[in-house]
């Protein structure tokens, strides 16, 4: 597992505090440890269940922090992933400047694969013409030129129309467009160039694509999915 080799590469290089609480999740939930990493207890040699992922994670969330982070966090952090209920990596450490999205299938800080932003676009081109009102019509023109961009097929920048890097949007790249989002969608100064739909459709886009949300900015219909985590 890439994302494991990522974690005991930081653990080698960060001896002091290692073993890591993402590390030891990961562990026991692939069936390799004999007992849960905060609860202690026993395990039966087999992946846990749902249910004792939950508890486990229960389990983290009550230990005392005092203001620090504790191996509890990266075990709570990677549980949750492990589980779905979150996107965002369990690396320990700071996060890398250059991002993670590697170790998934993705590049740089971007979690989803070629084939799910291609997806997500194809969706958002298809529901586009039946959208109820404009603001959805706008909101998936948002996702269909994000999409575009981080695939390399639109040449500009959803929203400050700037040239597109040459091995595509970086961390930075993907921060100042959401920033320029923002103000479309508040229809702030330069913002006003484009309606606040399109706006909305970048910003929740871009969340998607670095992991920060995990529901697609349109469902299965190319309906947009506004306020969902």
């Amino acid at each position: 597992m890439a994302v494991l080799e990522a974690i005991r590469e930081w653990e080698a290089a960060n001896p002091d505090s290692a073993p890591s609480g993402q590390g030891e999740a990961i562990l026991w939930a692939l069936g390799k440890r004999e007992q849960a990493p905060i609860s202690g207890r026993p395990s039966s040699g087999s992946p846990p269940t749902l249910a004792e992922a939950r508890a486990e994670i229960d389990a983290a969330e009550r230990v005392p922090r005092e203001g620090r982070i504790v191996p509890a966090d990266g075990v709570i952090s990677t549980l949750n992933w492990l589980i779905g209920a979150k996107d965002g990596l369990p690396i320990p450490g700071r996060r890398s400047s250059d991002g993670w999205g590697h170790l998934v299938g993705g590049r740089g800080v971007i979690l989803r694969t070629e084939a799910e932003i291609g997806r997500i676009a194809e969706l958002a081109h298809q529901g586009r013409p039946n959208a109820a009102g404009e603001w959805e019509k706008e909101w998936c023109a948002g996702t269909i030129a994000v999409c575009e961009w981080v695939l390399g097929t639109r040449r500009k920048s959803p929203v400050r129309n700037t040239p597109r890097p040459i091995h595509g949007p970086t961390g930075l790249n993907l921060g100042m467009e959401e920033s320029a989002a923002e103000d479309v969608s508040r229809q702030l100064g330069r913002g006003r160039q484009h309606s606040p739909g399109y706006g909305d459709g970048v910003i929740r886009t871009i969340r998607w694509l670095r992991g920060q949300i995990m529901v697609p900015p349109v469902n299965e219909q190319g309906n947009p999915v506004p306020g969902m985590r």
